[in-house]
């Protein structure tokens, strides 16, 4: 560049932008000397350019639960064991706080909660809870809306045995529970209206260690359903029993349902237009194979013939489970033979079952055939239809880490390690977002839900705290509009 002369136009141009910055730089200095005007400056960075000063903070994500009553029900007194963060309230805006970790007093817990139902006065569950020299078995109710929380004492409850298991019908709860006498185990089953506790059907549970009970009602009629060992005490079978829900009085006696062939346990039941849907699961032994080393020993000797081979044994034997389902009538009785929704060579653990679409089953169950204590696993759904078709749909792969799924109206939730995880699922089994642990709940464990409304359970110390939440599935993310270049690829149009 050629150096500018004194009457060159370039230098002029030049000259007046220094002329404006200095006459500016010294209007600034005068300005702190004198101690002029202190008003902060503005920014003068033009618009839609970035400065060096920090964003303002965002906006806190709102939870997708909230509460609808600002008064949760206690059952039990609270102690100072561990506090979880309350749920937030309908017109709450604050985000939700990390639960106080207090010291822990190493009382036993004095409150019990099962599964939970819904009736036309609102939600219902089992409860269980060490008072008066004992256990007393008790059914908690409370309104749609929150409100309205009691508790019916159903009696003592002896034994170290499980809360009552309840079901809805119609303007009524049933409930059925497990009590020790003479022969090993009874189940009774008792009808709640209002505060009015009517004692009807008892049906011998045998010996079987397993305390697996399910109970529905469909029409007029009322089915539970147990798991027990047969006479050989070699396999466990799925047994049934139904009964009238006005008289309170047997109409089938207790039969087996499940093949004698198969080893049965873990009975679901839910009501289905006409009847009822009855899953469980089926497993087959695996005996453990002998001569398996472990890798890291690769250069030891073998072991000779005579030696003792216990210690070759693989550590754990891994059972092939998978699940079983068949449609039942008003009565119980079955109106097709039980079908395997998952493969035989699977491993099902654990699994639950809620109505889908059009009357069929819905079922949810992980998979894992990792060793006990391990976080592997795969979830999945399944909708299984009256004329047999079934459709699977993954909902996480094995890197979703442990727990077990519990199936509510609208709802899929993951629960038993950690935070509950929770993720809006539709009526033919397929996740609407993701599967993430929702804040607001905490360790809450849901019980029963409305499609507007989900019963929460949550520990409070002794006591145990219910309460009644409003959800909505997390917002979508935005999808970014395709290039042209990845329209023309796919040609232009929805795969």
């Amino acid at each position: 560049m050629r150096p500018t002369q004194p009457n060159d136009p370039a230098g002029v141009n030049w000259a007046i932008p220094v002329v404006i910055a200095a006459a500016v730089g010294g209007l600034v200095v005068w300005r702190a000397v004198v101690g002029g005007d202190k008003t902060e400056p503005t920014a003068a960075w033009p618009a839609g350019e970035a400065s060096s000063a920090p964003p303002p903070p965002s906006a806190p994500t709102a939870p997708r639960c909230v509460e609808l009553s600002k008064q949760p029900f206690m059952i039990g007194e609270a102690g100072s064991t561990r506090r979880e963060p309350p749920l937030p309230a309908i017109d709450a805006g604050a985000p939700v706080e990390a639960p106080d970790e207090l010291e822990d007093d190493l009382t036993p817990f004095a409150v019990e909660i099962g599964r939970g139902a819904v009736f036309s006065g609102g939600f219902a569950a089992g409860a269980r809870r060490d008072a008066e020299g004992g256990a007393v078995a008790m059914v908690a109710t409370i309104g749609l809306d929150g409100t309205g929380g009691k508790l019916v004492k159903l009696g003592r409850s002896r034994g170290d045995l499980d809360p009552p298991v309840v079901a809805g019908a119609g303007d009524v709860v049933l409930a059925a529970l497990l009590e020790p006498n003479a022969s090993g185990r009874a189940i009774r089953i008792a009808k709640v209206k209002g505060d009015d506790v009517t004692w009807g059907v008892e049906l011998s549970e045998g010996r079987d260690e397993s305390s697996a009970l399910d109970l529905a009602s469909s029409g007029s009629r009322a089915v539970v359903v147990w798991d027990d060992v047969n006479t050989d005490e070699k396999r466990s079978h799925v047994m049934l029993s139904s009964f009238d829900v006005a008289t309170m009085r047997s109409v089938t006696s207790a039969r087996p349902v499940s093949s004698p062939k198969t080893d049965a346990d873990s009975p679901r039941l839910i009501a289905r237009p006409g009847g009822y849907w009855l899953g469980y699961l089926a497993r087959a032994h695996e005996a453990p194979k002998k001569g398996k080393k472990d890798p890291s020993n690769a250069g030891e000797k073998p072991q000779k013939k005579g030696e003792d081979e216990g210690d070759d044994e693989s550590g754990e034997a891994i059972q092939n489970g998978w699940i079983e389902i068949m449609p039942l009538d008003e009565n119980g009785a079955p109106t097709a033979a039980a079908r395997p929704v998952t493969p035989r060579t699977g491993h099902a653990l654990a699994f639950d079952l809620e109505l889908g679409e059009d009357g069929a089953a819905l079922l949810a169950w992980r998979d894992d055939d990792t060793p006990t204590g391990s976080t592997g696993g795969r979830l999945s759904s399944a909708l299984v239809r009256l004329g047999g078709a079934i459709d699977v749909h993954v909902l996480a792969d094995e890197s979703f880490g442990a727990g077990v799924p519990d199936l509510l109206p609208g709802w899929l939730v993951v629960g038993g390690v950690g935070a509950t995880k929770l993720g809006a699922i539709d009526l033919r089994g397929v996740l609407a977002g993701g599967l993430d642990p929702e804040p607001s709940l905490g360790t809450g464990e849901p019980l029963a839900a409305t499609k507007d409304a989900i019963l929460i359970a949550q520990p409070a110390g002794k006591a145990m705290r219910l309460g009644v939440v409003h959800c909505a599935p997390a917002p979508a993310a935005p999808v970014a509009p395709a290039s042209s270049s990845a329209a023309s690829s796919t040609g232009g149009g929805n795969r």
